[in-house]
């Protein structure tokens, strides 16, 4: 092998090299958040789930998750206001006039926009999400969501509920925001299929995930 083919490919052995540690560190990631839930909704079906005292917890309501997070509500920016003045003088008195003038202009309202409120704890369970700082408290109820949404980087979850007419949220570190749209998602199939159902489909998402770990694909050349 030349010295040129060598170094192509060398450099070709090294971007597979990359893009099996990054699929890798995907994959692990991924298993290790469902084996945590998988430990969270076995140990609630067989009743040891510990109470928080954090929180006044419903009937059959489990605590699946609790970070820090911050509250996202829908607001205006500030109003602007564009043009320019016009007008005319008036004469008084000798050497003395008076002007008169006016402004005209277009009033610009604000943009209506997610806006950050308030920083605290967030918890969520089988049955909702509830958000608590030293500003706000609120929560969304699994009963009374009618929409979600989340950026590509699964750090912003913005949620609508039947009980009020604008949509809020909670924004996350990449890290926390990774694990929660997860169990999220989990918390929301817990709601309306039950644990059992739920223990269940975790394990086959964990025995397909044993079949589909990344495998290191070297060029034919190598």
């Amino acid at each position: 092998m030349g010295f040129f083919a060598n170094f192509k490919a060398k450099r070709a052995a090294k971007r597979a090299q990359s893009v099996y540690e990054s699929a890798l560190l995907d994959w692990e990631r991924e298993n290790k958040v469902l084996a945590q839930a998988l430990e969270i909704f076995i140990a609630a079906q067989s009743g040891q789930q510990p109470d928080d005292h954090s929180l006044t917890q419903k009937k059959g309501e489990l605590v699946l998750w609790t970070g820090q997070g911050v509250l996202q509500v829908a607001g205006r920016t500030p109003s602007t206001y564009s043009g320019g003045s016009q007008g005319f003088s008036i004469p008084l008195v000798a050497g003395i006039r008076y002007r008169v003038g006016s402004f005209k202009g277009t009033m610009t309202p604000g943009v209506e926009m997610q806006m950050d409120k308030d920083q605290g704890m967030v918890k969520l369970t089988n049955q909702r999400l509830i958000f608590a700082g030293p500003i706000a408290t609120t929560e969304w109820a699994f009963a009374k969501i009618l929409s979600t949404f989340s950026n590509p980087d699964r750090t912003d979850f913005i949620i609508g509920v039947s009980n009020r007419q604008k949509s809020s949220g909670v924004r996350f570190s990449s890290e926390d925001g990774y694990v929660f749209s997860h169990l999220f998602a989990m918390g929301l199939y817990s709601y309306e299929n039950g644990i059992p159902a739920t223990i269940k489909a975790i394990q086959d998402e964990l025995k397909e995930g044993t079949t589909d770990k990344p495998m290191l694909q070297l060029p034919p050349n190598l």
